[in-house]
């Protein structure tokens, strides 16, 4: 018989159930290497590494000593593994668990736990080990369940199920009930506060916040104080009081058989009433949120300069794509669509500059002839005229409704006549409301793009009568506060000798007329 002088190998790894133990003060993987070591010594097994795994993952792929481990053990490096239990080496998906139960069986590797060691290529030994993979797999879903369902009914409560709290506040246990809830730090809450009132004046934006908070070497959530941290501070409803979850729900999808796990933002996010105080108050909260609705991304990241005035407004209408600068000279210098095969042609960046500007000059002449004639005040006018014949209709029908009621007590309507009567008329009434609503919403959309057109006709006047004095910077920051974007198509080539605006371009406000 062939002598196997391969040594053994330890796998320690937390799980759920350990946190309990972790909050008492407990080293769970110091408790588990003492208790393997001792079995190891009592059995005469030698142990030639140890793989602790720090961090925490229910997948290989988040687990990086467990990717160690197998590859070694596919290499034949160990005659088995020693662990407390099954459970430690697979909990997450079916997928790794196979994945895992196969490394183990074509290595001819051996499982040793202090209960029982599992020989993979034994048919029965094969089976215990599969069913206990799948038993860790069912406790981990039902663990899963349990505390995704305390998160959602802890937020309905108002708790926060987090162990983390936000800038500004900080945890603490409810007393008499199971929980935990948000209390404000004073200090860091007149930084909050402080960060709301300069981005809500709209002169300052949240990367140059960013900069004058490190400069006053105030101290950050993290290293030093970032855009991207000012704006979740900007955007998040905790501080008006709120509690959210799901907002970065985890997303899994495989691609070529790899698993990647991203976490894109949900705008449909479940919020309800915290027990916390609020820092903010609602109104400065919302009108913060409208401000960013008004202002857009940069096209380019901070340490590039932009040299395209049309950086980021330019969208391909054949692929979609956003279009982007080819630098040449200035006078050859193109605008072209950057995806592969897309038959949308490109055109000088001058050219394509003058037909944006000549596009913006007409829509302005728009604007100006509709405020001459007042278009948005007649619509109101016939809004108003309009909701005021709905509101004497619901109150006719509504009498309609309480004379049958007097009707049926005076025995003049019978049972069925009443309710056949009641359910057309509450049907009527009910149809009038909806009516009503919608009239509503319109109303405020009117008196939305007629404030703002008020105001947009000076700021595109003004961007007019200086663009040509300004920088391409400059004159990108200025276009982007009144043009959305631009679709762009040319579907022939430009002559030798032109013309060369043989393209059209849609330009999509911000302000709908």
């Amino acid at each position: 018989m062939e002598h196997d002088d391969r040594h053994y190998c330890m796998y320690l790894r937390k799980s759920r159930k350990d946190l309990d133990a972790e909050r008492a003060g407990i080293d769970t993987l110091a408790r588990h290497e003492q208790m393997l070591s001792s079995f190891a010594r009592q059995n005469n097994l030698k142990i030639g590494k140890v793989y602790r795994e720090v961090v925490s993952g229910d997948t290989i792929a988040a687990r990086p000593e467990m990717q160690q481990l197998l590859q070694d053990v596919e290499a034949g490096i160990w005659k088995g593994v020693l662990v407390v239990e099954v459970e430690r080496l697979a909990r997450g998906d079916t997928i790794d668990q196979g994945i895992i139960a196969q490394v183990f069986k074509f290595s001819e590797t051996l499982i040793v736990t202090p209960l029982k060691t599992y020989n993979p290529t034994n048919e029965y030994d094969e089976e215990f080990f599969e069913y206990g993979l799948f038993q860790s797999r069912r406790e981990y879903k039902a663990i899963t369940r349990r505390q995704q369902n305390g998160a959602k009914a802890a937020i309905n409560e108002g708790k926060w199920p987090y162990n983390k709290a936000p800038y500004a506040y900080e945890r603490y246990k409810l007393p008499d009930q199971k929980g935990w809830s948000l209390r404000i730090i004073p200090e860091k809450a007149k930084i909050v506060r402080q960060i709301y009132e300069w981005y809500g004046t709209g002169q300052i934006g949240y990367n140059t916040i960013a900069e004058k908070l490190n400069l006053m070497h105030v101290p950050a959530p993290g290293d030093h104080w970032t855009g991207s941290a000012i704006k979740g501070i900007l955007t998040n409803v905790v501080y008006i009081g709120k509690v959210k979850r799901g907002e970065r729900a985890i997303s899994k999808r495989t691609s070529n058989g790899t698993l990647t796990i991203s976490r894109p933002r949900n705008h449909e996010f479940m919020i309800a009433d915290g027990l916390h105080e609020p820092i903010i108050d609602d109104e400065t909260f919302y009108h913060v949120q409208d401000i960013f609705k008004t202002h857009p991304s940069k096209p380019v990241g901070k340490a590039l300069e932009i040299r395209n005035p049309l950086a980021g407004l330019v969208n391909c209408q054949i692929c979609g794509h956003r279009m982007i600068r080819r630098p040449q000279d200035r006078c050859r210098t193109m605008i072209i669509c950057p995806t592969k095969g897309c038959p949308n042609i490109s055109s000088y960046e001058v050219v394509l500059e003058a037909a944006t500007i000549e596009a913006l000059e007409k829509y302005l002449e728009t604007l100006r002839l509709e405020n001459s004639h007042s278009a948005g005040t007649h619509s109101l006018d016939i809004y108003t005229d309009t909701l005021s014949c709905i509101d004497a209709e619901i109150e006719k029908l509504t009498q309609q409704l309480d004379h049958a009621y007097d009707l049926i007590e005076q025995g003049v309507y019978t049972t069925e006549l009443f309710m056949q009567r009641s359910t057309t008329l509450q049907h009527k009434i009910s149809e009038q409301n909806h009516k009503r609503e919608d009239v509503l919403r319109q109303i405020e959309h009117e008196k939305m793009v007629l404030n703002k057109r008020n105001i947009l006709v000076p700021k595109i006047e003004n961007i007019l009568n200086i663009y040509d004095t300004l920088e391409p910077p400059e004159k990108n920051a200025l276009l982007t506060e009144v043009i959305e974007s631009i679709d762009y198509i040319k579907t022939e080539r430009s002559p030798m000798h032109g013309p060369y605006d043989n393209f059209e371009i849609i330009l999509h406000p911000r302000i709908p007329l």
